[in-house]
């Protein structure tokens, strides 16, 4: 009997072994199933939207609570928020070299333009100081997504006239095509205007997790690449 209880116990021991063993083996530590490599860097150069302005209280920053925050938890990579409230495009090309380049980063989100759109900054000299931060990654190993501040409907909400939203899209358009490691973003709000904001113009904290979603729905098939 002894002997029988004995084997039994064996046995118990070497299934409960086998059994953990198969557990661990299937959790690789992340629910997330699109992982890539954790020192992959992506720099995220905006303004108040980048910045999470407005997330966890009105008219204050919260960049941990952050698009960019949200966007590393999801994208299981290092995301670094250069985010300035109040930047417009000028502002930020001064601090690309302090601020991207000295981080060495394989990926570049650019979301920029709405403070230029707020204080009538005429469409060209936007698009020449978007296009002098894209030149200052050329020659370079890193992956561009360049994002609209706006959606068309969006816009057209806010009464901006068909001709300024028509300039806005031909910019982009042409900013896209300017290299060939750039992707445009096209729609960084549905599921968040007018839905989940914080004021008029800012997401709050759930706002930003979808913003970060929709952003990551773009960015996704290139970062399997990197698995």
């Amino acid at each position: 009997m002894k002997s029988i209880m004995k084997i039994f116990k064996v046995i118990t021991i070497t299934l409960i072994i086998v059994l953990v063993t198969v557990i661990i083996g299937c959790d690789d530590g992340s629910t997330n199933k699109d992982i890539t490599a954790k020192d992959i860097t992506l720099v995220c150069l905006g303004d108040s939207l980048t910045a999470g302005y407005g997330a966890t209280k009105p008219f204050k920053e919260d960049k941990s609570k952050s698009y960019p925050a949200y966007l590393q938890k999801k994208a299981n990579i290092s995301v670094i928020n250069a985010g300035v409230s109040g930047d417009t495009t000028a502002q930020a090309l001064t601090r690309v070299d302090s601020d991207v380049l000295s981080e060495n980063p394989e990926i570049l989100i650019i979301l920029l333009g709405a403070n230029d759109f707020l204080q009538n900054i005429p469409i060209p000299t936007t698009q020449n100081n978007l296009q002098n931060i894209i030149n200052k990654f050329n020659n370079k190993n890193i992956k561009i997504y360049l994002a609209k501040f706006y959606t068309d409907a969006m816009a057209a909400s806010m009464l901006v006239p068909s001709d300024t939203i028509t300039q806005y899209n031909n910019m982009f358009t042409t900013l896209e095509e300017s290299s060939s490691n750039i992707i445009l973003i096209e729609d960084i709000w549905t599921g968040v205007w007018r839905v989940h904001m914080s004021d008029p113009i800012h997401p709050n904290a759930k706002g930003y997790e979808i913003m970060a979603d929709n952003i990551y729905n773009v960015m996704r098939p290139y970062l399997q690449t990197l698995r």
